[in-house]
């Protein structure tokens, strides 16, 4: 008697087709993976951008708001058109303030005068000052192409009058990469 196999072969060509990835699913797959890891880097790129944008305009109001406290300190310098026509940008920052009236060390604070100290105001929120150590602050160091003015809106200007405090910089823009102005204004009224 011999013995006779049940079981039936699957032919040879069904496992030689499941036998694994062919070369172009495997082409297809390092497409598909490309293309999502360009997509990925190319959200990074565009927040970090975006990030970089927010801390700028954050730089710049805060600047603008720390001339509108300073004139807020020196309402008698306000008065006498010290701020008046102020203009900040990287030439006039080549010339320091007459005085330092910060410097408490020499007894400048108490002896400056109102447009003395409204020079000095002038000079390090637009230019900064930089001890040893310290990074130089001011619109023309801390903004990409920093520029600022403090104009009065009256003519002729007169005590109490609104001034307009303006501060603009280039900024990068996250589609292109091109600098785009940018411009933040504040109105102060004394």
């Amino acid at each position: 008697m011999t013995s006779r196999n049940t079981t039936t072969r699957k032919p040879r060509s069904w496992r030689r087709h499941n036998g694994g990835f062919t070369l172009i699913e495997v082409l297809v797959t390092i497409v598909v993976v490309s293309v999502g890891l360009l997509g990925l880097a190319g959200l990074q790129i565009n927040g970090l951008r975006a990030n970089m944008s927010s801390e700028t305009r954050s730089k710049a109001t805060l600047l603008a708001n720390d001339i509108v406290e300073r004139m807020r300190a020196n309402l008698t310098g306000v008065d006498a058109n010290a701020y008046n026509n102020i203009i900040v940008n990287v030439e006039n920052c080549a010339a320091p303030a007459a005085r330092l009236c910060g410097n408490t060390s020499a007894g400048d604070a108490v002896n400056c005068t109102a447009p003395e100290m409204a020079a000095f105001d002038r000079w390090v929120w637009g230019c900064g000052t930089a001890a040893a150590g310290v990074k130089k602050s001011g619109v023309t160091n801390l903004l990409p192409n920093g520029t600022a003015s403090v104009t009065c809106n009256d003519d002729p200007c007169l005590p109490g009058s609104p001034h307009t405090v303006t501060v603009s910089w280039n900024e990068l823009s996250p589609t292109d990469g091109a600098a785009t102005p940018q411009t933040i204004r504040l109105v102060v009224i004394p």
